[in-house]
Protein backbone atom coordinates (compact mmCIF):
# COMPACT_ATOMS: atom_id res chain seq x y z
CA UNK A 1 0.00 0.00 0.00
CA UNK A 2 2.90 1.97 1.00
CA UNK A 3 4.41 1.68 -2.54
CA UNK A 4 1.30 2.64 -4.26
CA UNK A 5 0.97 5.81 -2.02
CA UNK A 6 4.03 7.08 -3.04
CA UNK A 7 4.33 6.03 -6.78
CA UNK A 8 1.56 8.40 -6.78
CA UNK A 9 3.93 11.29 -4.66
CA UNK A 10 6.55 11.39 -7.87
CA UNK A 11 5.76 14.86 -7.73
CA UNK A 12 6.53 16.03 -3.36
CA UNK A 13 9.35 18.58 -2.96
CA UNK A 14 12.84 17.54 -1.94
CA UNK A 15 12.82 16.48 1.19
CA UNK A 16 15.36 19.14 2.70
CA UNK A 17 13.75 20.33 5.80
CA UNK A 18 14.00 18.87 9.17
CA UNK A 19 11.12 17.93 11.86
CA UNK A 20 12.16 17.15 15.37
CA UNK A 21 10.26 15.65 18.17
CA UNK A 22 10.78 13.93 21.61
CA UNK A 23 10.41 10.03 21.58
CA UNK A 24 11.32 7.46 24.66
CA UNK A 25 15.32 6.67 24.64
CA UNK A 26 14.18 2.86 24.13
CA UNK A 27 11.54 3.39 20.94
CA UNK A 28 14.52 5.71 19.89
CA UNK A 29 17.19 2.41 20.35
CA UNK A 30 14.74 -0.10 18.81
CA UNK A 31 14.50 2.66 15.67
CA UNK A 32 18.22 2.87 15.54
CA UNK A 33 18.38 -1.23 15.08
CA UNK A 34 15.66 -1.29 12.01
CA UNK A 35 16.88 -2.48 8.82
CA UNK A 36 17.20 0.07 6.13
CA UNK A 37 14.07 -1.09 4.20
CA UNK A 38 12.37 -0.84 7.72
CA UNK A 39 13.36 2.87 8.50
CA UNK A 40 12.38 3.78 5.17
CA UNK A 41 8.87 2.62 5.77
CA UNK A 42 8.81 4.43 9.11
CA UNK A 43 9.55 7.78 7.30
CA UNK A 44 6.78 6.88 4.69
CA UNK A 45 4.46 6.62 7.35
CA UNK A 46 5.32 9.77 9.64
CA UNK A 47 6.00 11.86 5.74
CA UNK A 48 2.05 10.62 5.09
CA UNK A 49 1.11 11.06 8.92
CA UNK A 50 2.25 14.80 8.69
CA UNK A 51 0.18 15.52 5.38
CA UNK A 52 -2.80 14.11 6.84
CA UNK A 53 -3.15 16.36 9.80
CA UNK A 54 -1.82 19.03 7.63
CA UNK A 55 -5.26 18.24 5.77
CA UNK A 56 -7.47 18.12 8.45
CA UNK A 57 -6.47 21.47 9.76
CA UNK A 58 -7.52 22.63 6.87
CA UNK A 59 -10.92 20.61 6.15
CA UNK A 60 -13.65 22.88 5.12
CA UNK A 61 -16.46 20.43 4.27
CA UNK A 62 -18.28 23.34 2.16
CA UNK A 63 -15.50 22.77 -0.79
CA UNK A 64 -17.44 19.50 -0.95
CA UNK A 65 -20.76 20.25 -0.69
CA UNK A 66 -20.90 23.67 -2.32
CA UNK A 67 -19.88 25.03 -5.74
CA UNK A 68 -19.74 28.59 -4.72
CA UNK A 69 -16.27 29.30 -3.83
CA UNK A 70 -16.76 31.93 -1.05
CA UNK A 71 -14.69 30.01 1.65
Amino acid sequence: MLDRIMMNLTDIDKLDETFTFRLPEATKKQIDKLPPELKKKLSIKLLLSVAEILHESDFDPRRYLSTKETY
